[in-house]
């Protein structure tokens, strides 16, 4: 097992750069994940990483070893792919052993490792089965197995769970987290979706358009979001987003939400006063019935899952946002979702009223989209 540094990494095409400074820490044994929108770059770095692509400049270190510029199969990594790369010939046992007879490793070795590794997966008896016997989660086992057997100093893994259903999704997730709970190995893990993000990673990297937006643990990244895109894109449903202006008020500072004077949660009053700000709030962070911020609304759809209901509310114009802002879609610049738990049967058509805690609010400057604390 080994650390790894990543130092100014800029991958261009042409006159397109898809990663722009990458620069990140990891340390011995730690899960990191990146995540992020499609052609955000994740997927570049991790193939720079794996030295599948050539980076245009910067540095990359696994452990001691300056790695920039060596073949892949010098890198001592051990990469999981999102179409699990099976030999349909092979059997599982020599798929997972395919690696190693390559580099000349002892048939007796391979045997023990296969073994041993199909042990941690509970794929023993699948050894003399062919992929096309196993199911998708099975198969993906057998991926994982296969970079188990290289005892590698990282995992790089490139979206592993995209191609299994919904279920299956979460049950291999949690596999993955305790698998590397069990072995320790450092992982680099890709993905789009921030519930894995959120729920297998040490540290999560968000990026956007190849520039990294934050890195932070999860609870903190959740707690405390850098910008509106780290806002918008962690939690689900994302963050509410209600465009208004502060107001400095006897050394505190006060925006109008909803109809009502509402302190906020930042102390520099001053430079704030009169500026454009957007403020955050969470849906699962409004309640229903009356509270220390109450509003009236119609709700437009209501959605039930059963232990708790999604309510959509259209936001009042005053805080509405201009296109563009933090990168989500329209549906999310003129609409409030509520997340109510274990709520009580209502129909669509009827008023409800909702409230939130000024605590709870987060605070972002509406020109640069930093979060203000």
């Amino acid at each position: 097992m080994a650390g790894i540094r990543i130092d100014s990494v800029t991958k261009s095409y042409g006159g397109l750069t898809v990663l722009k400074a990458f620069s990140l820490d990891i340390a011995d044994g730690e899960f990191v994940v990146l995540v992020g929108p499609s052609g955000c770059g994740k997927s570049t770095m991790l193939k720079i990483l794996a030295g599948l692509e050539e980076a245009s400049s910067g540095t990359i270190a696994i452990g001691e070893r300056d790695v920039t510029d060596l073949a892949p199969g010098d890198r001592d990594i051990a990469m999981v792919f999102q179409n699990y790369a099976l030999y349909p010939h092979l059997t599982v046992a020599r798929n997972m052993g395919f690696g190693l007879k390559m580099r000349g490793t002892d048939a007796a070795e391979i045997d023990r490792r296969v073994n041993e590794a199909a042990k941690i997966l509970g794929i023993g008896h699948l050894l003399e089965r062919r992929p096309r016997a196993l199911s998708g989660g099975q198969r993906q086992r057998v991926a994982l197995g296969r970079a188990i057997v290289r005892e590698p100093q990282a995992f790089l893994m490139d979206e592993p769970l995209s191609n299994l259903d919904a279920k299956l999704r979460v049950h291999t997730r949690a596999e993955i987290s305790a698998l590397h709970k069990r072995l320790r190995v450092t992982t680099i893990y890709v993905t789009h979706d921030q519930t894995e993000a959120m729920t297998m990673a040490d540290r999560i990297v968000i990026m956007k358009d190849g520039v990294i937006q934050q890195i932070a643990s999860p609870d903190v990244m959740f707690r405390e979001p850098a910008n509106l895109f780290v806002a918008g894109f962690i939690g689900s449903p994302g963050m509410n987003f209600l465009k208004t202006k502060a107001q400095a008020v006897g050394g505190g500072v006060t925006a109008k939400l909803f109809g009502h004077d509402v302190k906020l949660p930042i102390a520099n009053a001053a430079a704030l006063a009169g500026r454009e700000i957007v403020v955050g709030l969470r849906p699962e962070h409004i309640a229903a019935g009356a509270g220390q911020v109450s509003f009236t609304v119609t709700p437009r759809l209501i959605e039930s899952l059963g232990s708790e209901q999604y309510v959509y509310v259209d936001l009042p114009e005053e805080h509405r946002r201009d296109a563009g802002s933090g990168g989500e879609d329209e549906s999310r610049r003129t609409s409030l979702i509520a997340r109510l738990i274990n709520p009580e049967p209502r129909p669509p058509e009827a008023t409800l009223t909702l409230s939130f805690d000024p605590a709870r609010l987060h605070v972002f400057d509406a020109a640069s989209g930093e979060a203000i604390r």
